[in-house]
């Protein structure tokens, strides 16, 4: 119907068979009652996949009384994204790391001056040796409050364990106050790291990027994408590498002359012309000085 047709054109739907078959007939239910045959079995995908789909038809009704449909699909290997390396922006806030990063700089430029190189080759060259200084320090921060996080739990212990034997234990109540504070920070630091990057993730796949902006982003490519066309020989094309084809041998056919070019009729032409000269005293006068 064409509340259907209009339904799957604002979503950027095709319907996959009659898409394939566009001028057969087939249904996929029959009505004893009412003794009447339809299709109302249907496939919907975007179109921008359209180009995968090798085959699709109906089968025989054999389980219920509608009759399966069958898509065949060559998806492409989908290869697991890389994942892309990140600052932690908490690293900013230590004077530490910042002294450090400006170091490297330093002395990175003071052996690879602009003059060594291009200012895009020294720049691109410099990202990847802040990366590595970066990642090497990150990893052995991690390491080093790793380590203390484990040192102030097995001391709290031993302190626990101190004060409720009894053993006189000078300032251990203080010394005891001292490692909780020092835990309850490298905990404090940790969930404030683990609620930055939830916050983000959420940002990145929540619901106002994955369904407001994704889908917007969708309709879109699914509106401007071409999947059928027709060739000089009035066949339909469905796959990319046809469509494209079909184009190109449309657009080098369109602006290649069919006439047959003679050089004499250029010549013959050319010379009949009379351009125009200027005469003498004018081009003088332009061509003296303004002032």
């Amino acid at each position: 119907s064409s509340d259907y047709q209009t339904w799957g054109s604002l979503n950027g739907l095709v319907e996959v068979w009659r898409h394939r078959h566009s001028i057969a007939r087939e249904h996929s239910f029959h009505s004893q009652v009412h003794d009447s045959f339809s299709r109302i079995d249907l496939v919907l995908l975007s179109s921008s996949l359209l180009c995968w789909v090798e085959a699709c038809s109906y089968l025989p009704c054999s389980i219920s009384d509608h009759s399966p449909l069958k898509v065949v699909m060559d998806l492409p290997e989908v290869l697991p994204p890389d994942r892309r390396w990140r600052l932690n922006p908490g690293y900013l806030a230590m004077e530490e790391f910042v002294a450090m990063v400006g170091n490297q700089i330093d002395e990175y430029l003071a052996h690879n001056g602009p003059s060594s190189s291009t200012p895009d080759y020294v720049w691109e060259a410099l990202k990847a040796t802040l990366w590595g200084h970066i990642s090497s320090y990150s990893v052995a921060y991690k390491k080093k409050k790793s380590n203390n996080a484990s040192v102030n739990i097995i001391t709290l212990a031993l302190v626990n364990g101190g004060r409720s034997s009894g053993c006189p234990v000078s300032s251990s109540f203080h010394n005891l106050q001292y490692l909780k504070y020092e835990f309850n920070k490298l905990m404090s630091q940790k969930v404030e790291f683990a609620l930055f990057w939830v916050q983000q993730s959420y940002f990145e796949a929540g619901k106002k990027a994955s369904k407001l902006l994704a889908y917007r982003l969708q309709k879109l490519t699914s509106s401007n994408t071409i999947h059928l066309i027709k060739n000089d020989s009035n066949r339909q094309m469905v796959t990319n590498k046809d469509i494209n084809l079909t184009f190109k041998q449309f657009y080098s056919k369109l602006y290649t002359s069919e006439s047959v070019i003679d050089i004499s009729d250029i010549n013959t032409y050319l010379v009949g012309i009379k351009l125009p000269c200027m005469d003498p005293g004018d081009r003088d006068v332009l061509e003296a000085p303004i002032s």
